[in-house]
């Protein structure tokens, strides 16, 4: 069996400072912990990157427990942060609310063509065209 590598409580709480900045300039707000910033990030997060925050949540929960932390691996923990603020950073926020907008307004053109057409279709059905 082999031993796994324990993780020191300053490292991870630095790793953690990190991956808040990042959610903190990808979504805004000012996140204090993980969990917090995960429920706001929500789904615009990448699975891979919600899965890796989900397990430093857990992480972090058995840190304060002297007997749990021996559970907690360090190189697993490494690379969930690595895969989580990977995940945060490509999150463009700009390029989603451009999206979003352009969506919209799609749509609006859609209904108006929609409600053009139908009123043109009646105007000829009632002979005023």
């Amino acid at each position: 069996m082999t031993e796994t590598e324990l993780i020191d409580e300053s490292d991870f709480q630095r790793r953690k400072t990190e991956a808040l900045l990042a959610f903190r300039k990808a979504f805004g707000g000012d996140p204090k912990a993980l969990e917090p910033a995960l429920r706001r990030a929500g789904r615009r997060l990448p699975r891979r990157a919600r899965k890796a925050g989900a397990r430093l949540v857990g992480a972090e929960q058995m840190l304060g427990n002297p007997k749990l932390q021996q559970q907690v691996d360090a190189k697993q923990v490494n690379r969930d942060f690595d895969r989580l603020i990977a995940g945060v950073s490509g999150v463009d926020m700009k390029d989603r609310r451009k999206g979003w907008v352009l969506g919209a307004l799609a749509s609006l053109a859609f209904n108006l063509l929609l409600l053009f057409t139908l009123f043109v279709l009646f105007a000829r059905w009632r002979g005023w065209l």
